[in-house]
């Protein structure tokens, strides 16, 4: 059992989103899904992110989000092929960025995550 969140994990500010907070409250795997990125630790959307997710081609391709401190806080996902707009997936609780990757990229149809769009 793992909960998907319309939020971020690690992936914020204070280093805690709601992804987390859910986590520990609940006591399960918990992974943060954003359509937004955050400006946390040096991450902004400049042109440089631009060109990053730009270049992401095909369904599952994703390339991670290296802060300033060189702590790999999240992901980009582009998670639907007709999609131009990627998802930010940052660890919540109790689970691997591989591992939360592999499940939200598992759980697309379309670009928002199955649980999350109904």
């Amino acid at each position: 059992q793992v909960l998907l969140v319309d939020g971020n994990g690690l992936l914020h500010p204070r280093g805690f989103g709601i992804a987390c907070h859910l986590g520990v409250l609940t006591d399960l795997p918990c992974i943060g899904v954003a359509k937004n990125l955050l400006h946390v630790d040096g991450l902004v959307r400049d042109e440089l992110h631009r060109e990053q997710v730009q270049s992401l081609q095909r369904s599952g391709e994703t390339f991670p989000l290296t802060g300033t401190s060189g702590k790999v806080l999240g992901m980009v996902l582009r998670s639907y092929n007709n999609s131009s707009k990627p998802l930010y997936v940052s660890v919540g609780h109790r689970v691997s960025l591989g591992t939360a990757v592999r499940l939200v990229r598992a759980c697309c149809r379309f670009r928002i995550p199955e649980p999350i769009r109904q």
